[in-house]
């Protein structure tokens, strides 16, 4: 495993920040022990966080309190479980990063190694400009409580005080947090930790997942180029090493996406039952108590929703990508080429045929379609919920 790509030169290395991230938490990288770092990330957010919410509560009563409790625990618990199924699937992963390191490292025409730059190149752009605004949104998140309170603290008289605004709303081990600065300042710096490895490990789902299904969609566009300018090259002897190539580059592409599958497919899952929750949690709020914590709920709601939209998008791309290949075939003229080539054109097309994707744990398709099956199960959900109660 080639964990640094030196292979490839450096404008054509390929998810260089998202592996730099995944190494810093010991999740790349041929040191196998360095996991460890993963597993201190996930203990302090159950010790610290999690474990508190569920145990504990918010520290506030009421109808309103709980159900930003419960928003906030799906949003948190998804996370942890989908980086977790992630580390679960490493080796698929690791797999399909060195099959993508093969075939990019294969001869391309001059056209299509830019073009292979430029993705590159788009690709990280999103990655830095993604993980910028998080920690952006990380700072601001801590650091306005902080500040709110020391104004409090400082120009307001202690009878006159409200209580203190909090970074994330938790019953913290009996302390008042609320009121007391000295107990207030433990549960700051007791929140950093767990705070930021929430956001860190929501910066790495978003910007290595969709990283990779982008990749997948690319892989199977750049063969469908080369099929399409099979038919100009008029030297028979070119043309069929050429088209040994295509063969070789389109047997890499679904081995690829069978790694691709293997790594993400319960994520998705994961995904999807997390936006069904938050979902039916945040219309049964809007319709039953209308409250202050609405904006919080509907904050969680459209970035897990959000994510959701985006890895369907992606996951249409995919499959019309895989499918374009299957068109670039069938419209070029292969009944004029020798037999040995018309077989291999047929099979070609005809494994072309079955959909090729990623699922939600082998169930369905995630794809624009599933989108409107999510939302529709999630209202009849609702109902069931309204009914009930």
């Amino acid at each position: 495993m080639h964990f640094l790509k030196r292979s490839l030169p450096p404008n054509q290395q390929f998810l260089t920040f998202g592996l730099r991230a995944l190494r810093l938490i010991g999740l790349w990288g041929p040191d196998r022990r360095q996991i460890f770092r993963y597993y201190l990330l996930v203990l302090a957010e159950l010790v610290l966080l999690v474990g508190p919410k569920i145990i504990f509560g918010s520290g506030q009563d009421g109808f309103e309190s709980f159900v930003r409790n419960s928003a906030e625990l799906i949003f948190l618990i998804e996370v942890m479980i989908s980086i977790g199924i992630f580390a679960s699937r490493r080796r698929s992963f690791e797999r399909l990063v060195e099959v993508l390191d093969q075939t990019l490292q294969r001869k391309w025409p001059d056209s299509l190694r830019d073009e292979i730059g430029q993705f590159n190149r788009k690709v990280e752009l999103f990655a830095r400009v993604y993980a910028a605004y998080l920690f952006g949104m990380l700072v601001f998140f801590c650091v306005f409580p902080v500040i709110s309170t020391f104004y409090k603290v400082v120009f307001v008289a202690e009878e006159e005080r409200s209580d203190f605004l909090l970074i994330i709303y938790v019953k913290f081990f009996g302390l008042d947090i609320e009121r007391n600065v000295h107990h207030y300042m433990i549960y700051i710096l007791s929140m950093i930790c767990p705070i930021s490895a929430s956001a860190y490990q929501s910066s790495i789902k978003m910007i290595v997942i969709l990283a990779v299904i982008q990749y997948g969609a690319k892989l199977f566009d750049l063969v469908a180029k080369r099929v399409t300018v099979l038919e100009l090259i008029k030297s028979d002897q070119e043309r069929h090493d050429e088209l040994r190539e295509i063969i070789k580059l389109h047997n890499l592409a679904l081995e690829y996406v069978e790694h691709l599958e293997e790594t993400v497919c319960f994520i998705m899952i994961n995904q999807i039952l997390s936006c069904m929750l938050i979902s039916c949690l945040m219309m049964f709020y809007i319709t039953t108590n209308f409250g202050p914590n609405v904006a919080t709920v509907v904050q969680l709601f459209m970035v897990l929703v959000g994510e959701m939209i985006v890895y369907c998008f992606n996951g249409t791309m995919l499959i019309e990508k895989a499918t374009s290949v299957v068109d670039a075939l069938f419209y070029y003229p292969w009944y004029k080429e020798p037999i040995w080539v018309q077989k291999v054109f047929l099979r070609m097309i005809q494994r072309g045929q079955r959909p090729t994707g990623i699922t939600a744990a082998k169930f369905y398709y995630v794809d624009v379609n599933r989108l409107g099956v999510v939302f529709q199960a999630s209202y009849s959900y609702y109902l069931i919920l309204k009914n009930s109660f």
